[in-house]
């Protein structure tokens, strides 16, 4: 009988699939929560989850619906909606049957007229009064909502740039304006001969984008833009690598004011500044320019007759200056304005002595500056005004009166601000409803009132809203969990005093708290500030645990174990340790012919036995912070091979992942 030999041969496999994925260009989807007083990547930040023109606003809800309200906003164009209405299918005023997702909006007024854009997955829709955002010879002088087709390409949008492709869409009276993934800035306007490429304003060029190209020799395309801002006249744009680019009627650029620019030219920033947000706000066709730097400091410079530039005068700047506190207010002492967030002025409206601005401190305290016309600052005249602390609030000279929900009081956190033409928009913490102040008419405050009146100071007597990047409660952040995991509610948390925040499956305090936080699935989950923290409990934060999908991200976390690929001549295995006759042989093609492996291992006697822990023993080396990425033991506790991975030791007890 022939000695059959039964050899035991253990292939250890480490090949590892980590797919690279690429991003594309700074773009984002879904709820942005980079924004307002959380607003940090100047490559990312969202500028348009609220957007206020001079009687209409539209929000960006978490869920990802934008709502509208306001001034000539119904689906036909010329009514008005009373309410907070969603964007969406629907009938009568709000006939918003459009194909595909909602990606972005935009809106344009001069005065009392107002016209709006929406883009979806499939295309551009507009709506609203002719010839003030988009030319009457695209929309055919249709009023009621409709998608458009630009210079014959049927989503509306320039060539070679699909819906997805689109970052951010701005839009001001007979402008509207996009930056792409790539960085591209395109315009399509027919006022402020503004088009960026050199080209005049016509009726030919009127009805067709326009790619901006630079001033410098040859007039190359302006790259890497990340945001673009501006108004009627002008438009401003930052791009990745923190220029400021200026194009259009009458631009500023330090000691060289009130230019017109066909091309868009580099504006200078200021020493050690690095820019973070931009804006624009217009008195007739005056500009005036914003920088706020990722240090806190905002800068201005150009036009000022509504005292827009803040510096307590009405003298036009070619050069940068700083706002600043010209008296003390409340405990806000005169100087230089600092620790700014968050920039908001009005740039979408045409309108006479409107140029104002409102901005947001890291402590959540908003100021306000420029022209009160329609009591958009919430002041006591009709009249230009240096920085006010809190403007709008109740009782400015009473400093003691507790805070109430429906106004709003000098202690009160104000978490996100936009600023229209006749009125202001904001969301102060611990509050659903927004504060509205101005000029209510045809139901701009979203209230379901169609009076005229004015409301000097804010109210918050309005519907509920849940914009995106407005969390009412903790500050929490998003998490990402690989297929295989758990979610940690825990890593989630980013407030000073993390033992004050309590975890909910609905938006109810007064329903169950979670009790285990540390090892929840993928879902929604809200956070509240517990009864004993005194913290405001009328709302909770909303974070979203989901799985990473390839693609949305450019290196993949989640490390996979795939099976072995056999056979084939380019997987020669190179290194083995055999207990057979093998050792020394030269004659041999082993270990070679055993495929895709790293180590080889073989023996007719012998078994191959690793490291046998129990799970406190493993969890020893854990804490003691000895383990290190890659680390194997059998866990004798519950009988699998674990692998330490991503801070933790995880069975691999599946082909795919551990």
């Amino acid at each position: 009988m022939n000695n059959y030999i039964k050899t035991f041969t253990l292939i250890l496999l480490f090949t590892l699939s980590s797919t690279a994925y690429k991003a594309q260009g700074f773009c984002t989807s879904g709820c942005n929560d980079n924004t307002y007083i959380d607003s940090t990547d100047p490559n990312t930040i969202e500028y348009d989850n609220l957007i206020s023109v001079f009687h209409a606003t539209i929000a960006k809800e978490k869920d990802g619906n934008f709502k509208i309200w306001g001034q000539n906003t119904s689906s036909t164009g010329s009514g008005d909606l009373l309410s907070p209405t969603v964007i969406g299918p629907g009938s009568g005023y709000a006939n918003f049957n459009y194909v595909g997702t909602p990606l972005r909006v935009a809106a344009g007024s001069s005065s009392t007229s107002h016209q709006f854009a929406l883009l979806t997955t499939d295309g551009l829709y507009v709506w609203g009064v002719n010839d003030i955002l988009i030319n009457s010879a695209i929309t055919n002088f249709n009023a009621a909502f409709a998608k458009i087709s630009i210079n014959g390409k049927t989503d509306g949008l320039p060539a070679g740039v699909a819906p997805a492709d689109v970052k951010m869409m701005f839009g001001s009276y007979r402008t509207l304006a996009i930056v792409t993934c790539s960085g591209e800035a395109w315009v399509l306007s027919f006022n402020g001969a503004k088009n960026g490429d050199g080209t005049a304003q016509n009726n030919a060029n009127n009805v067709i984008w326009h790619r901006v190209k630079t001033d410098v020799a040859g007039n190359p395309n302006l790259e890497n833009v990340v945001a673009m801002r501006g108004t009627p006249n002008a438009l401003f744009a930052l791009t990745s690598t923190g220029k400021l680019y200026t194009w259009g009627t009458l631009t500023y650029n330090n000691s060289d004011g009130a230019t017109s620019r066909a091309y868009a030219t580099e504006v200078s920033v200021p020493n050690g500044a690095v820019p973070k947000m931009i804006g624009m706000t217009q008195n007739v066709t005056g500009q005036s320019y914003y920088l706020l730097a990722t240090n806190g400091k905002l800068y201005s410079m150009g036009d000022n007759s509504n005292k827009q530039l803040g510096d307590g005068t009405t003298l036009s700047k070619t050069v940068w200056v700083q706002p600043k506190n010209m008296e003390v207010q409340g405990s806000e002492s005169v100087g230089i304005l600092e620790n700014i967030v968050w920039i908001s002025p009005n740039e979408h409206s045409n309108y006479a002595g409107t140029a104002v601005i409102n901005v947001l401190t890291h402590d959540n305290k908003q100021w306000g500056w420029g022209s009160n016309k329609g009591y958009t600052l919430g002041a006591p005249f009709d009249a230009n005004y240096d920085p006010i602390y809190m403007p709008g609030r109740y009782n400015p000279d009473d400093l003691a009166i507790p805070d109430l929900l429906s106004d709003l009081e000098i202690t009160d956190q104000v978490i996100a601000v936009e600023t229209g033409g006749h009125a202001t928009v904001n969301i102060k913490k611990c509050s659903k409803s927004f504060g509205y102040v101005g000029h209510l008419t045809n139901g701009s405050m979203g209230n379901g009132q169609d009076i005229d009146e004015i409301y000097v100071r804010y109210s918050y007597l309005t519907d509920e809203l849940n914009v995106c990047g407005t969390d009412l409660g903790p500050k929490i952040q998003n998490l990402k969990i690989c297929t295989y995991q758990k979610g940690n509610l825990n890593t989630s948390i980013q407030e000073a005093l993390p033992g004050e925040v309590e975890w909910h499956a609905t938006n109810d305090p007064n329903s169950p708290i979670l009790t285990d936080i540390s090892t929840v699935p993928s879902g929604t989950y809200y956070a509240f500030f517990s009864i004993a923290s005194g913290k405001c409990r009328e709302a909770g934060s909303t974070v979203t645990v989901s799985y990473y999908v390839p693609g949305s991200q450019a290196i993949d976390p989640c490390v996979c174990f795939n099976d072995a690929a056999t056979g084939g001549t380019d997987n020669d295995t190179k290194l083995g340790i055999t207990l057979l006759k093998r050792a020394g042989k030269t004659d041999s093609n082993w270990p070679m012919t055993r495929k895709s492996g790293h180590i080889a291992l073989e023996s007719n006697t012998k078994g191959f036995v690793v490291t046998r822990l129990t799970t406190a023993q493993l969890d020893v080396i854990k804490n003691a912070g000895n383990a290190v990425e890659g680390m194997m033991s059998y866990d004798t506790t519950v009988n699998c091979m674990k692998i330490y991975s991503e801070g933790d030791w995880k069975c691999f007890n599946t082909p795919s992942c551990p």
